[in-house]
Formats: C-alpha cells, sequence, structure tokens
C-alpha cells in the first residue's frame, strides 16, 4: 500500500475521456490521513481496488460488524452542511461529497474504501487532493461496460428560494447562479461549465468549502465544524477574507458549489446525461433531486456505453449551486 504524506500529481489526466466506455477502478490501494471539519476526528482513509458493478462501498474498519456502507441515494441519511450516508445497522460516514467529486471526475465507478472513523478528511477544503491520490492509485478500466442515465422529461425540485433541476440534453452541463442576496456586500456568482477531467482539474476541483465568521457560533452549538480552520475552509468576516492567501479564484465560491454537486449527484453511482440547472442549491436540493428523478421512472433511462458507432461519448458534468455557509 501507497501511504501519501504530500500528494503530487504523477498521471497525465489528459488520458480520460469525457466519458469511458467501461468501467474503472483503480490498480493498487492508497491511503491518507487527515482531520474531519466537523468532528475534528482524525481518520485514515484507504481505498482499494474492486470488482466490476460494484460501486461505491465505505467499510468503518473500526466498527467490529454491520460496517458496511454502500453509496446509494437511498444510503442519504443527512444533508445538513455535508453529505451523510448510512446502512440499515446506523454505522455511518460523514462529509463523503468532495472525494465523490473527485471520484466522480475522474470516472471511476467501482471503489473499496476503508475508513477508521465517522468522517472523511477534509483535507484543504478541496478536492485536488484526493484527484492527486486516485491518480498516484492508477485508474485501471475493467471489462464490464458503463451505464449512463439518460434524462428523458424535466425534474425540479424547490425551497423557498432555491431549485434545482435536470432537463433532457444531448450532453451534462452546469448552469449554476449562488446569489447572496447582499449579505456582507457580496455579489451574486453565475458559472456554467461543461466537464472533463483536466478543466475539472483546472476550474474547480481547487475551490475550497467556505464559510461566514458570524455563524461559526452556532455550527459549534450544533456539534458541527469543530475541525475547521483556515487551512480547510474559507472564512468571510464582514465581507473580507479572513484567510492570508486570499481566494483561489475570484468566483471560488460559486466553483465549490459546482464541485460540492459532482459528488452530491454521483451518489446515483452513474453519469447523467442531461442539463442541471440551480438557483441557490445545496446538499439538500441535490439530495430530494436524485430521489425524484429515480422515483419517476417516465423521467430517464439507463444506457450502456458499448463499442457500437451509433454511440456517440457525451460530456458528463454535474453543477449546483450550495447553502450560503460550506
Amino acid at each position: 500500500m501507497i501511504v501519501l504524506s504530500h500528494l503530487k500529481n504523477k498521471t497525465n489526466v489528459d488520458k480520460f475521456s469525457p466519458v469511458m466506455m467501461r468501467q474503472k477502478t483503480i490498480s493498487h490501494p492508497v491511503s491518507y490521513r487527515g482531520i474531519g471539519v466537523h468532528s475534528a476526528k482524525n481518520t485514515t482513509l484507504s481505498l482499494f481496488p474492486a470488482p466490476a458493478d460494484t460501486g461505491i462501498v465505505f467499510e468503518r474498519v473500526d466498527l467490529a460488524q454491520n460496517n458496511l456502507i454502500k453509496v446509494t441515494v437511498s444510503n442519504v441519511v443527512d444533508t445538513f452542511l455535508s453529505t451523510k450516508i448510512a446502512n440499515a445497522s446506523g454505522a455511518s460516514v460523514s462529509t463523503i461529497e468532495h472525494l465523490m467529486a473527485a471520484i466522480a471526475a475522474c470516472e471511476i465507478d467501482n471503489l473499496h474504501i476503508e475508513i477508521d472513523g465517522p468522517e472523511v478528511p477534509i483535507l484543504d477544503g478541496s478536492s485536488i487532493d484526493f484527484i492527486h491520490l486516485l491518480e498516484n492509485a492508477r485508474i485501471n478500466e475493467q471489462k464490464a461496460l458503463r451505464r449512463v442515465i439518460r434524462i428523458l422529461k424535466p425534474i425540479t425540485v424547490k425551497e423557498e428560494n432555491r431549485f434545482a433541476t435536470l432537463e433532457p440534453a444531448e450532453n451534462f452541463s452546469i448552469h449554476c447562479t449562488l446569489d447572496f442576496q447582499g449579505r456582507q456586500g457580496l455579489i451574486t456568482e453565475t458559472m456554467s461549465f461543461e466537464n472533463s477531467s483536466q478543466s475539472f482539474r483546472e476550474e474547480i476541483s481547487k475551490a475550497r468549502t467556505f464559510g461566514f465568521y458570524e455563524d461559526a457560533q452556532k455550527i459549534f452549538a450544533a456539534g458541527l465544524g469543530l475541525g475547521a480552520s483556515l487551512d480547510n475552509t474559507i472564512v468571510i468576516d464582514n465581507g473580507q477574507i479572513m484567510n492570508p492567501e486570499g481566494l483561489r479564484y475570484s468566483n471560488e465560491f460559486v466553483r465549490h458549489k459546482i464541485l460540492d454537486a459532482f459528488g452530491d449527484l454521483y451518489v446515483i453511482g452513474h453519469p447523467l446525461i442531461g442539463c442541471y440547472r440551480a438557483y441557490n442549491g445545496g446538499h439538500t436540493l441535490n439530495n430530494q433531486l436524485v430521489n425524484a428523478l429515480l422515483s419517476d421512472k417516465s423521467a430517464w433511462r439507463f444506457e450502456s456505453l458499448g463499442d457500437s458507432t451509433e454511440w456517440h461519448p457525451a460530456i458528463y458534468s454535474l453543477s449546483n449551486v450550495h447553502s450560503i455557509s460550506a
């Protein structure tokens, strides 16, 4: 097993096509240890190859039994400030969205993930180190064909002044808006995005989670954010960025919400073909949307990505904006 304390890119991401025809896993195990942003607990995350059609499965190795948790829409049990999954016995793993975003961007279908605690490490608050981790594990194509979910009719979920929708389209594209509604003088951010592995890495993967300093005590009182620091979270105080290095992108906030949505929507287990639109969306709306989609059998269908010349690969990209506090 390779244990990585300082991750560096060692592969060429241009090898990854927009949507690969066959399923993929990794070639060898890799590990990373870090702190959870909400639990403040240090955990070791180890990724292992998995057979075709396994999906993404977590194993809580600190628990003696009933410790396997598959990433599925039905296993999402909490979406307050992060995405949390649990099995029927109550074993859970939280804050999976940044890792899942990297898995989606690298087009990986099958992984066995061992973790010795309740929360995925936050790392620097983005997905870039998870992408490095997967690249160092060497992504391996498998024999089984991938299946995508094609959107056949519009599906929309709304909550007060927020909405998220999936619509039919030939490619999967992003159209998202994060409206701060004048809070601390921050302006509305809008971004459209069509994904390839290279563009996700350059445009989205380094965007960090964020929150407002004035909300910190409320979050702490809820037992969350205990591991947050300027090393893993952008903190905004009276409209100013408290992090000494400033922002990585001028619109880093909406970029991070796109990153979150990549992970949130990939709990469905397959790439999506369609148009995703959102206004002030978030973890909860993302989960409501995929549940609404799967509940309406007339709104989608599976398609296998075979070698037939009649199929043209579609661009896989997922979009959303998130709640104002990450």
